[in-house]
């Protein structure tokens, strides 16, 4: 018996088999004819001139043009700052000429609307910075990939994110992970200012958030057909004077699960992911991995886990030789395959160093593994940061 936890999970793929003899196991047209007679009917054709009007139907992933009925334009080019219908209908008065600037009631024209797309292109938002004598200022960006070809999941990459900042000094952390309690205002400590939330349809709302200022892109990969993007900013910042003080910029696109060999392998070959248990966010079953290879993954692999979040990931090796013992071993020796984040809420990088027990203190994500069924069981081993894993033996 052998039992993983994550609080908060790690970014980790990792193939498992097992061999009993060697007791291991490792952490991978109609026609009605007479005989003898015809019938000839004669009908008068009688011709008229009638004009045709062609009407387009726009698809979901598009805006249809109200001034002409052959147009349609991507949604993400609505309210852009360009025309691109031939009356500017997706430009109107409200976001035209003040594009960056311009927020009714404090909300852009990008807020608080649904995005669909097609498989194969690329499309991109950028919020406005929020006017800061209007604040709260919230964004709800919502992604659906409505399958077919408009794909199965969503991916989106963050371009440029500058949301609020992280006060690590604010956090209340204990051993067993983050604790998320929001203000009566709605304020997150360790991101008194603002912050971004990701929220999926179906799956369990964890209250993980993230704020502070990005070093580089980052990319998320949806584990459900909708994905919610939420921006809320309660206080301006510190410094207005900072160059950019406000950044949220993205792209995201649809994929075919057929695609995303990475998560799910090949469609004649399938990763071996476990089963779900029922009401969990990510708590998972294995079972026999030495008939198939298996795979423990963090959820939304390959992009950014969700923050708040404790996965369980327990595996079993049920069948047994007499007289033999199973050993489960877990590693991953890829490097780049498994990080482990810093901090709760920032989207900066984390060192590619491994740490262990007394160094993944309360704020630091971790990985811990239990030699049994429970979180009572003996711990044999806690990790954190990144980026390869060392190997791990029940006993």
């Amino acid at each position: 018996m052998f039992y993983a936890t994550t609080i908060t999970n790690t970014k980790t793929a990792t193939t498992v088999t097992a061999n009993t003899t060697t007791k291991t196991l490792r952490v991978m047209t109609m026609a009605t004819t007479k005989t003898s007679s015809w019938v000839c009917c004669c009908f008068w054709l009688l011709l008229m001139h009638q004009t045709i009007t062609i009407v387009i139907t726009c698809r979901v992933s598009e805006f249809p043009c109200k001034g002409s009925t052959t147009i349609c334009v991507p949604l993400d080019k609505y309210c852009d700052g360009k025309a691109d219908c031939e009356d500017g209908s997706d430009e109107p008065r409200h976001c035209t000429g003040m594009y960056y600037q311009n927020l009714i009631n404090g909300k852009s024209a990008f807020c608080n609307r649904t995005y669909y797309g097609d498989i194969g292109r690329t499309y991109s938002i950028k919020v406005p910075t929020p006017q800061w004598n209007k604040l709260p200022f919230l964004c709800h960006l919502t992604f659906t990939a409505s399958g077919h070809d408009q794909g199965d999941i969503v991916q989106i990459i963050f371009d440029s994110f500058t949301v609020g900042r992280f006060d690590e000094g604010m956090v209340d952390t204990d051993v067993d992970g983050y604790e998320t309690s929001l203000s009566p205002t709605g304020e997150l400590p360790g991101c008194p200012e603002g912050f971004m939330q990701l929220s999926e349809l179906g799956r369990p709302f964890t209250g993980g958030s993230w704020c502070g200022k990005a070093t580089g892109p980052q990319l998320y990969f949806s584990e459900t057909s909708t994905v919610t993007a939420s921006v809320k900013v309660f206080h301006p910042p510190r410094n207005l004077q900072e160059e950019k003080p406000f950044e949220f910029s993205i792209r995201y696109k649809f994929i075919s699960q057929s695609d995303a060999v990475v998560r799910y392998g090949l469609p004649d070959k399938p990763l071996e992911l476990g089963r779900v248990t029922p009401g969990t966010y990510c708590t998972r079953q294995f079972d026999e991995c030495y008939r198939n290879k298996c795979r423990l993954q963090s959820p939304n692999y390959p992009g950014m886990y969700p923050r708040n979040v404790t996965c369980y990931w327990t595996i079993r090796q049920k069948e047994v030789p007499t007289s033999k013992h199973a050993m489960i071993a877990v590693s991953q020796e890829n490097q780049h395959k498994a990080l482990v984040k810093r901090s709760i809420a920032s989207f900066n990088k984390t060192s590619r160093s491994i740490r262990a027990w007394s160094d993944c203190t309360g704020e630091r994500d971790h990985l811990i593994f239990y030699d049994g069924s429970s979180t009572n069981d003996p711990v044999l081993a806690k990790y954190c940061g990144g980026d390869w894993l060392p190997r791990v033996v029940s006993r």
